[in-house]
């Protein structure tokens, strides 16, 4: 399993794949990351995720808002919420985001694929090097 970040998860969904993302595994998306696409398609802001997604086709919408589990899986939340709350009590993290999206990375393979540098962060970058997680972002 590969864990990507919401940016990536429209790329691929568009058909784009990415230059640097490996093909030859699952992609799985944090629900937090598809529900932050969930949000800015039922209510666009001004940012760069309500810009990106305003411009793609009602079909490609729609395919993100139910992506094909053959293209990218929507991870269930369950099995890595203890591990997610435990890392946002040992790093001080508030919010669900950065903390799923690690404890996602921890347990599918202790590596992160974002598709822009933007979406990493000092905090994430740092525990993410305190957890062993890799992180990656994709051309």
């Amino acid at each position: 399993m590969i864990v990507i970040d919401e940016y990536l998860a429209v790329d691929v969904v568009r058909g784009d794949w990415p230059d640097g993302l490996p093909d030859d595994d699952v992609l799985g998306l944090p629900v937090t990351c598809h529900y932050r696409l969930l949000q800015r398609i039922h209510d666009p802001g001004t940012g760069q995720l309500s810009a990106i997604l305003g411009r793609l086709s009602p079909q490609d919408r729609e395919a993100i808002r139910h992506p094909h589990p053959e293209i990218v899986q929507v991870l269930d939340p369950r099995p890595i919420l203890d591990e997610a709350a435990s890392i946002a009590a040992r790093y001080h993290t508030g919010g669900l985001l950065v903390p799923e999206i690690l404890a996602a990375g921890f347990a599918y393979g202790r590596q992160l694929w974002f598709g822009t540098p933007a979406n990493v962060g000092v905090r994430m970058a740092d525990i993410a090097a305190d957890l062993g997680i890799a992180i990656h972002v994709a051309n």
